[in-house]
């Protein structure tokens, strides 16, 4: 209940010093000589952990340590009658405490709820730090997830005084000592004690910033400390569990390019991995905010790869009607789709030509010969006449006819087949160009990495002499 600057065994004098301290105070009334007077009460906050940041419903979850200081003229005491006695702990339900409310809170408890005991000292400063476990709004901007930066701030002000009633401002500390700054800005305003890492953010900064607002119904000033946290993502979870599966199914469909059109199994291929990036939006869903405004950076990029996997369906049915349009359709090839995609492209695409089957003119020519008889009514006239009517020589012309009709058909058919292949080559330049041109533009987006510049060792929070001690 006391604290002295030498060993006390009897705690009658810190009893009469509570009772002489208590006599006619009054918790009502603030701690003012004149009530045109203003109260300058300090304020400064620790972060010990930060809890869940909860991207769905926009909340962030703190523990942290809300440190109060102001004076209270009625609180006042001389050590040496007391017997050195320099710091009394008041339970703080017993004295008037400044009503600082959290503004922008997310759970309905805006005030302070564990009521821990306050810190006087002989010139009549008090220090009141309870822990509290806020709730607190946060806007997530979800643009670059999971590469993102987000601020979130914890806004506090006195919920019924105003600005020439109570001044709020800064508690910073220089040479071990605590001390009361009118500066507004702090590049480190958040202290961290015993801070617990979280294991999804980084702390990269945490300013506070005084604020001071006018509204249109008053005339009088309202002061308000914003203590913002800015949080970097740690992206090794969505990396392994998001990033790398995308980018691993993006990679099965350059096999569907390579995949023989006889298999029949490009186009079950390509449908499964559109399949497999449809399974992988509710998972991204889940993660990310409900919003409307913007695409997340991760999103953009799934749609893209669908996109591209929806192409190469497309491209898989050209290629197929290609590649059997001999048999269905059984047109012959134009000339000049012969001579560039049957003779000029497959060496620049390095795709080998297939060697084409014997020649039907040397058939042709070894028949014309073999028929070429004479026709006189000589013995040798009449011997091959016999000799044609006993091997049938017209049906072995017919039969060499046919053959020849084979071999016309199976070249076109090997000619639309190489021109698929040549196609489908082509296609797979331009896939690969597009998909590395989409990909890189589309990560290059997100933030680069920024260095943290918060200061999670600054756990002391000053020593100072609590007889001399001076709010």
């Amino acid at each position: 209940m006391y604290s002295t600057g030498k060993s006390i065994d009897t705690s009658d004098i810190a009893k009469k010093l509570y009772e002489d301290l208590m006599q006619n105070y009054d918790k009502r009334v603030r701690p003012v000589i004149n009530a045109t007077e203003t109260l300058n009460v300090a304020i400064s906050l620790s972060v010990s952990q930060l809890i869940d940041v909860d991207e769905k419903n926009q909340i962030m979850t703190t523990n942290v340590w809300l440190k109060h200081e102001w004076r209270d003229y009625r609180l006042t005491w001389n050590p040496a009658l007391y017997d050195n006695i320099c710091t009394m702990y008041v339970p703080s339900e017993e004295l008037w405490i400044p009503d600082i409310a959290l503004y922008n809170n997310a759970d309905g408890k805006y005030q302070v709820t564990l009521k821990t005991k306050a810190s006087v000292y002989p010139s009549g400063a008090i220090i009141w730090e309870p822990p509290m476990i806020y709730k607190s709004s946060c806007p997530i901007n979800v643009q670059y997830f999971p590469f993102d930066e987000q601020s979130c701030s914890l806004k506090f002000g006195s919920w019924t005084h105003d600005g020439n009633q109570v001044n709020l401002t800064h508690i910073i500390y220089k040479n071990l000592e605590v001390a009361r700054s009118h500066d507004n800005y702090r590049p480190q305003g958040v202290f961290f004690r015993d801070y617990y890492p979280n294991g999804e953010w980084d702390i990269i900064r945490a300013p506070a910033m005084r604020n001071q607002k006018k509204y249109s119904c008053c005339s009088q000033p309202y002061y308000d400390i914003t203590y913002a946290l800015v949080l970097k993502r740690k992206t090794l979870f969505y990396t392994i569990h998001l990033i790398i599966p995308c980018v691993g199914i993006s990679l099965l469909t350059f096999i569907v390019f390579y995949l023989p059109s006889q298999s029949g199994e490009k186009i079950v291929l390509c449908i499964s991995i559109e399949l497999a990036l449809t399974v992988i939006f509710p998972l991204l869903a889940d993660l990310i905010p409900s919003t409307s405004v913007m695409i997340p950076l991760l999103g953009k990029y799934l749609l893209f790869i669908m996109i591209l996997v929806s192409l190469s369906i497309l491209n898989t049915i050209l290629i197929l009607a290609i590649y059997y349009r001999e048999e269905n359709q059984k047109k012959q090839m134009p000339q000049w789709m012969r001579y560039y995609f049957v003779e000029i492209l497959p060496p620049f695409l390095l795709i080998t030509a297939q060697k084409p089957m014997k020649n039907k003119h040397n058939v042709k020519i070894q028949l014309d010969t073999f028929l070429k008889l004479p026709q006189d009514k000589s013995l040798d006239a009449v011997f091959s006449r016999m000799l044609e009517k006993l091997l049938h020589l017209g049906e072995i012309e017919r039969i060499f006819s046919k053959f020849d009709t084979v071999v016309i058909k199976n070249k076109n058919a090997r000619d639309w087949h190489q021109i698929s292949i040549v196609i489908d080559r082509i296609l797979l330049i331009i896939f690969t160009t597009v998909s590395l041109t989409g990909t890189i533009s589309i990560l290059a987006q997100r933030k680069p990495n920024v260095a943290a510049i918060v200061d999670l060792t600054n756990l002391d929070q000053g020593v100072f002499n609590a007889c001399n001690y001076k709010q």
